[in-house]
């Protein structure tokens, strides 16, 4: 979806990866228009069961309430499983 660029560029967008195995969809980080990435790749947001944050960089998660509120607006009953860092702690 994405590959480690801080910034948008017209070839290049912030990282988000999809990875599925045994019919679960994993969204490895979720940066700014991840939504958009996952529509051109036709994947549905229904489909995703669980999401990870790798850290707390803007590029690696801006993208996760535009996201979560669009899953609520479509409807969205079965169950988002999040993980990620603490928010305050030690790294």
């Amino acid at each position: 979806m994405g590959c480690g660029a801080a910034l948008p560029a017209s070839k290049r967008n912030p990282t988000a990866q999809i990875l599925e195995s045994n019919g679960r969809f994993f969204l490895i980080d979720c940066g700014e228009g991840t939504q958009s990435r996952l529509r051109e790749n036709k994947l549905s947001f229904e489909k995703i069961t669980d999401i990870f944050i790798s850290h707390m960089h803007g590029d690696h998660y801006l993208g996760l309430p535009g996201l979560i509120s669009s899953m609520q607006l479509l409807g969205r009953k079965k169950r988002l499983n999040l993980y990620g860092p603490p928010i305050c702690g030690r790294y």
